[in-house]
């Protein structure tokens, strides 16, 4: 009678797990939201934009014609988005379509629409199983961090502070007390340059959280954040990523925003400073005697055009500080416009000479946005600063009116207006005839903050979205061939009780599966590997069962009481070895990452259901085969056991 009662305990645990796991089979609709500018293009533009996609969805994006698209992809649709239709669309599939697609399709718009359950049960959350780099392709790149060039810009940040201080420490006119305050305020801030573990650590994980956050604005798929502390680097997995190059890019960016004062001029009204003078007055000398070429800022520019790296621009301006005898408070720099002319390209125009110590710095910002000048025909940043960051900009345009006011965007002078008076209230502005791109860039910049350590890529690795299909394929079926070997195993061996532990096994399955898609995990090879050895682990334990039930049968009790002896004896057996496991297994997600920890959760999950299956379900069927369908005769091995009347 009680099992009875409780056989609507699995068929309500089966009947919510495959609900769940609808939304992974389901046909499914994704809206391609198609950008509104593509109206404006030109017509011939828009013909070959549209052939070009028409051609690759059906070589490259559905060569099975598997998918529906409405409208034909080689006709711009009257709405604002194809509908896409197909079961299996996974992100991959997404992102390639829009980042190769740019001036077609809007990525951030794109939508793949909520299936009845996902919509109506779970308010639009979505449950499909999410595939992993090595499932769907994609790109992993390790980047270590340049703690030297770290330093570095550190130290120019506290130049000013340590001049100041250097000067009190030898102050004779100053007291005992105060020389000896400086000299302890000088060895606390050196100490701020010797960067060990704890440190390192805690800019990486500084860096981290910047990465995370431009990645999210990116609107890609499933990124994955990693510090290795072993190597002083961040790893990134970006499932679906087929513009990689760009993305790279954008993680990678340490470009700064930094206020910094130009040197100050002499009392010659014409005079922009002794060695920007100095510089200038040789620039003109080759220019008049017709060697525009041989120029110093010309030389340059070559440099930048011929894409040499930033290694030997910086090699080119230190040696020009050399020969100019420019001094340690000083660094050079090269500011850069369009030369007044909106369609010119932003190229290296000037060298300026700026004071090593920074006045204001990113921290000091937030809230940027990029706007256009109608006047100027250029676009321009606005941002706000912080209440500490408008203190210190109000202190500084307060002390130094006249003075040239330099933005420094990366290692580029982008503008050096004259600070005419005294700039309160914590909101500015940058114009340096920037295009809407430079601008929108300069701007996350600011809004997002820059990386504090520069980044260098230590490893870089790419899964074209072929081989992860190929490693689906050869996942699902190394996991149906276990499954239908240990099912035929169970039938040969235990007959009927092994076809009980078939239904428990296949029920085990259907419901760990479901637990993954409603935990939005993200599937990987290991996770499989994990998903095959819990299909060993749930068959194992019922054959720790049948031989408990064996030996009370070959006992000669009778067959009801063989079965609750059996399952009654191998229960603490079971339990034992099965908690064992699930703590080595808490353990690794606790202190693994990546693929231990994708393996880590599907064997933990699998082995509760494997429990729940094992000892509760099998042992309901087989209580009701004997109890209620009175049977008396069970093969276990290759001998038949049949019940004695006691």
């Amino acid at each position: 009678m009680k099992s009875v009662q409780w056989i609507f305990v699995p068929i309500l645990v089966v009947a919510s797990s495959l609900t769940l796991l609808y939304p992974n089979f389901a046909e499914r609709e994704l809206e391609l939201a198609v950008r509104k500018e593509f109206n404006q293009l030109p017509e011939e533009t828009r013909k070959d934009l549209l052939s070009n996609f028409a051609e690759r969805w059906k070589t490259d994006y559905n060569p099975k014609g598997d998918w529906q698209i409405e409208p034909d992809p080689s006709v711009f649709p009257e709405q604002d988005y194809y509908l896409v239709k197909g079961r299996f669309i996974t992100s991959a599939k997404i992102n390639q379509l829009s980042q190769e697609n740019q001036e077609l399709i809007l990525e951030p718009k794109n939508k793949l629409r909520p299936t009845l359950v996902e919509e109506y049960i779970f308010g639009g959350r979505p449950l499909a199983i999410r595939l992993g780099l090595d499932l769907q392709g994609g790109m992993r790149v390790v980047l270590k961090g340049d703690f030297d060039d770290y330093t570095s810009k550190l130290k120019d940040s506290y130049t000013k502070e340590i001049e100041e201080l250097t000067k009190k420490k030898a102050d004779v006119a100053l007291s005992e007390k105060e020389r000896k305050e400086a000299q302890d305020k000088l060895k606390e801030i050196e100490s701020y340059f010797e960067l060990t573990p704890g440190r390192k650590l805690a800019e990486l994980e500084k860096a981290k959280l910047i990465i995370d956050n431009r990645l999210t604005n990116q609107n890609l798929t499933e990124p994955q954040v990693r510090i290795q502390k072993d190597q002083d680097s961040i790893e990134v997995s970006l499932p679906g990523v087929s513009n990689s190059s760009q993305i790279l890019d954008i993680i990678r960016n340490t470009e700064t925003v930094e206020y910094r004062l130009r040197e100050p001029s002499d009392s010659n009204a014409n005079s922009r400073g002794i060695y920007h003078d100095a510089i200038e007055l040789e620039e003109m000398k080759l220019m008049n005697q017709g060697k525009r070429e041989e120029t110093e800022i010309v030389r340059f520019q070559n440099i930048v055009k011929q894409k040499l790296g930033k290694d030997e621009q910086d090699k080119f301006l230190e040696a020009m500080e050399k020969k100019y005898n420019i001094p340690e408070k000083y660094k050079l720099y090269v500011k850069w416009s369009r030369a007044n002319n909106p369609k010119a390209s932003l190229l290296p125009r000037e060298f300026v000479v700026l004071e090593r110590a920074i006045s204001l710095d990113g921290k000091d910002m937030r809230n940027a946005r990029e706007s256009y000048d109608q006047n100027r025909l250029t676009y321009y940043v606005s941002f706000s600063l912080t209440s500490q960051g408008a203190e210190k900009f109000f202190d500084i345009t307060s002390k130094n009116v006249g003075r040239q006011l330099a933005i420094v965007w990366g290692d580029k002078v982008i503008s050096d207006p004259v600070i005419r008076s005294p700039i309160a209230g914590g909101n500015a502005q940058i114009d340096g005839e920037f295009g809407q791109k430079e601008a929108t860039d300069l701007a996350n910049v600011i809004s997002e903050g820059a990386l504090p350590i520069p980044l260098n890529v230590l490893e870089m690795r790419f899964i074209g979205p072929t081989l992860g299909i190929e490693s689906i394929e050869v996942g699902l079926k190394a996991v149906l061939l276990g499954f239908a070997l240990v099912i035929v195993f169970m039938l040969v061996i235990y007959r009927l009780s092994g076809l009980v532990a078939d239904i428990a096994l296949l029920v085990n399955v259907i419901v760990l599966m479901a637990l993954l898609s409603l935990m939005g995990f993200t599937l990987t090879l290991p996770g499989f590997a994990g998903i095959i050895l819990t299909v060993g682990m749930a068959v194992d334990a019922n054959v720790i069962i049948y031989e408990r039930i064996k030996e009370e049968l070959a006992a000669g009790k009778h067959v009801s009481a063989a079965v609750a002896q059996g399952f009654e004896n191998a229960f603490w057996t079971i339990m034992d070895s099965n908690v064992t496991t699930l703590i080595s297994g808490i353990l690794m997600i606790k202190l693994g990452n990546g693929p231990i920890k994708g393996f880590a959760i599907t064997l933990c999950w699998g082995i509760i259901t494997s429990l729940f299956t094992s000892l509760f379900l099998s042992r309901m069927i087989m209580d009701l085969l004997v109890n209620k369908f009175g049977v008396r005769k069970l093969r276990i091995g290759f001998k038949k056991l049949e019940s004695k009347n006691v």
